[in-house]
């Protein structure tokens, strides 16, 4: 503990403390005085009264400088709703690229605009909002503490769009029961506008005076003032569903079936516009999208799994810290949950409880492997608060955490930590967390775990540091902690150049290094690693890493190895019928975890998404790991993963999703000492109809087949067809 208050007070000297945070401007918004019919054209006699914001500033690829494409934005509101009316104008709208796409599938690889609304005004949590130029919408949350944009959670709002011969324009119908503002609703609201302009580079540009990547987002937003006499944001919400499941599983000849029928539903409810209240009985977590297939046979600890279930995705900023997050996907199988979450300009809050009937693991980490057991049922309480602050020196926000995981056998697993992050200028940022546990599991066990990092970031130098230690004896259980007993310190240095030429937009050597250290102070990973960054036409990103000094121990007494590899990742946007395309290639010597030795190593992975008619949509992954004796001749281990999703648009709200599945792991039995499985392979493949009217109604039909196949054991196939409807009522 003392070395890491030391680092902190250290990195607090340090770390650059340059440029002062820009004043924002004030745009006003307009009262409607006659309903507007919402069709993108902003032709209504409203549209005209609004004052326009049209001094915009591009900051992709040109950082901070005057947009070369005229771009406007009005504000309108009612009693019901606020309008955001944007119009870009384009010397050719032949190029625009504007595909069909799914909700929440709307980048800046195609023309849209996103509008982020902070509704409280206190600058560290936003909502956002896109459309591109189809009147296809996306939304989420924005986390300014960890500069996070998440698109899992989903609010009520319409979009429409209009082309016209020299521009294209869009219009936004924002219910204020789905802005998470306060009453009364404070003088000013802040908010950022973006204009995505793909053509030969992606051109980005925006309403407030950014950089490339920004470090502070929401500290230079915009006012929007003139906004008076809105009502309380309230309702509730009750959104029914049931489902109905069938599953046959084949092994060794023999057929199981089960039938499962479910009925449940969720409450969303607004008792004031500080609180919503959510609520869930028996949920239907089927899983409609497939976890993409991941790499695990040569690693020893737990694999990270993005959440996507509905009921956990209000608030999620709020549970995103600077150290742990919360892994709501250690909640397995809930049978009901409730959750409260408080936003105002000097509080943000939210409570979650969950009974889990469990089903799944426990992960138990430790400092050389993740083991697990079977989780039983539980209670799962998470409570978190944050409070932000703001003055002459800066802005910043304090938080606390308690989490709480009690099982059926008396067991149980406590957290409380507290975080601060501190933003003394647009370009810095220094965080801070510090949490302790205590685990009953037969006896009690206290542990500990330290985060500290800063960061200083002006678009040309990036300087970054960080110090992390977990005690051996730290767990948390609503979290994803794979690792523990262990001292890591970690350093980044950058320098972007920006050459005038047609071609690159930044050019950046960097360096890396990384210490790794156990609780008894075994040095765990060392690296110093010198690379080049470069970003250009067509979106494209290179990242070249010579990872050369790079050393590695992966068991108690183990080897100190010593891992040379080089690294290259590309992608870009070719456009046309190739919409992107990605690939990350490493060669060179790896750790095989289950001898303790090196062998040569490969590792390639390949992606990206083929439009090959309007309608239809791929994307295809695949990627390949090797490893072999370093004399050449003998394989050791091969493991591939490959995915294909198709999608079919067949009407604006009818979709049909295609996904197929494969994964092999072979190894080599004349490679080891000891009995291994040579072939283990598995595939699945999953059909899905989907209707969705709108947020909270549609109807899912869909079948899942997968095949699980190993030598020296049973085959299983499993077939599994299911309907889910749903229906949201406005109460």
């Amino acid at each position: 503990m003392k070395n890491s208050i030391r680092l902190l007070a250290l990195l607090c000297v340090v770390a650059p403390l340059l440029l002062s945070a820009q004043q924002a401007s004030a745009l006003q918004a307009v009262r409607l005085a006659t309903p507007i019919t919402l069709d993108g054209k902003l032709d209504d006699a409203d549209w005209q009264r609004a004052p326009a914001m049209d001094r915009w500033t591009e900051n992709m690829p040109n950082e901070k400088t005057p947009s070369r494409f005229k771009t406007e934005v009005r504000f309108l509101y009612d009693q019901n709703a606020l309008y955001v009316g944007m119009k870009a104008f384009d010397p050719d709208v032949s190029k625009l690229d504007a595909p069909f796409v799914r909700r929440d599938k709307v980048f800046g690889t195609q023309d849209n605009f996103v509008v982020w609304i902070d509704p409280t005004g206190a600058r560290k949590f936003a909502q956002f909002f896109r459309v591109n130029a189809r009147g296809i919408i996306a939304d989420g949350s924005w986390n300014e503490d960890s500069n996070n944009e998440d698109f899992s959670p989903d609010y009520d709002f319409e979009a429409a769009t209009h082309v016209d011969k020299d521009f294209w324009s869009a219009e936004m119908r924002i219910p204020w029961t789905s802005l998470r503002v306060p009453h009364p609703l404070p003088e000013k609201l802040t908010f950022i506008v973006f204009r995505n302009m793909p053509r030969e580079t992606r051109i980005r540009s925006s309403t407030a005076v950014l950089g490339r990547d920004p470090t502070c987002f929401l500290c230079v937003a915009e006012e929007l003032t003139g906004i008076t006499d809105i009502p309380k944001a309230s309702g509730v919400t009750v959104t029914p569903y049931t489902s109905g499941t069938f599953t046959q599983e084949k092994t060794r000849g023999k057929t199981t079936s089960e039938s499962k029928f479910n009925v449940g539903a969720d409450v969303k409810w607004r008792p004031t516009s500080q609180w919503v209240i959510d609520g869930t009985f028996r949920p239907d977590f089927s899983q409609l999208e497939l976890d993409q297939p991941q790499l695990k046979s040569n690693t020893r600890f737990a694999i990270y799994q993005p959440e996507k279930r509905p009921f956990f995705l209000e608030g999620t900023d709020l549970l995103s810290l600077a150290g742990d997050s919360i892994y709501t996907r250690s909640i397995t199988d809930p049978l009901w949950g409730t959750r409260a979450t408080y936003r105002s300009e000097s509080l943000d809050a939210t409570l979650l409880t969950v009974a889990d009937r469990g089903g799944g693991f426990v992960v138990l980490p430790s400092t050389y492997f993740s083991d697990a057991r079977a989780q039983g049922r539980s209670q799962a309480t998470i409570a978190r608060v944050r409070a932000p602050f703001k003055g002459d020196s800066g802005t910043g926000s304090v938080g606390a955490l308690l989490s709480d995981r009690t099982y059926d056998n008396d067991t149980s697993n406590r957290v409380a930590a507290v975080d601060g992050i501190f933003k003394p200028n647009d370009s810095s940022r220094l965080r801070a967390q510090l949490a302790g546990s205590q685990t009953n599991d037969g006896s009690r066990q206290n542990g500990h775990n330290v985060f500290v990092d800063a960061l200083y970031d002006d678009g040309t130098d990036h300087v970054y540091a960080n110090y992390v230690e977990f005690s051996p004896n730290y767990r948390f259980d609503n979290a994803l902690i794979s690792q523990n007993g262990f001292r890591s310190a970690t350093a980044e240095l950058w320098r972007c150049y920006k050459p005038k030429n047609q071609f690159f937009n930044n050019l950046c050597p960097n360096l890396n290094a990384r210490e790794v250290r156990s609780w008894s102070n075994v040095a765990l990973q060392r690296y110093v690693t010198p690379g080049l960054f470069a970003n250009g036409l067509k979106n494209s990103e290179w990242n070249l890493q010579a990872r050369f000094f790079n050393y590695r121990r992966v068991q108690d007494g183990g080897t100190w190895h010593h891992t040379p590899t080089v690294f290259f990742h590309g992608e870009g946007n070719p456009g046309g019928r190739l919409r992107s395309v990605w690939t990350d290639i490493e060669v060179g010597r790896n750790i095989d975890v289950a001898t303790d030795s090196v062998a040569k190593f490969s590792f390639i992975a390949l992606g990206g998404t083929l439009r090959p008619f309007e309608r239809i949509e791929v994307e295809p992954y695949v990627n390949d790991f090797r490893l072999s004796n370093l004399d050449g001749g003998q394989w050791r281990l091969v493991e591939r993963t490959a995915q294909v999703t198709g999608i079919g648009y067949i009407t604006a709200r009818d979709t049909l999703r295609l996904i197929a599945q494969y994964t092999l792991s072979k190894r080599n039995p004349a490679a080891y000492a000891f009995k291994v499985t040579p072939r283990a392979q598995t595939d699945a493949l999953s059909l899905v109809y989907s209707h969705k009217r709108g947020l909270g109604r549609e109807f899912d039909l869909g079948v899942t087949r997968s095949n699980e196949r190993a030598d020296a054991q049973p085959s299983k196939t499993t077939t599994e067809v299911f309907a889910k409807l749903s229906w949201a009522l406005s109460l």
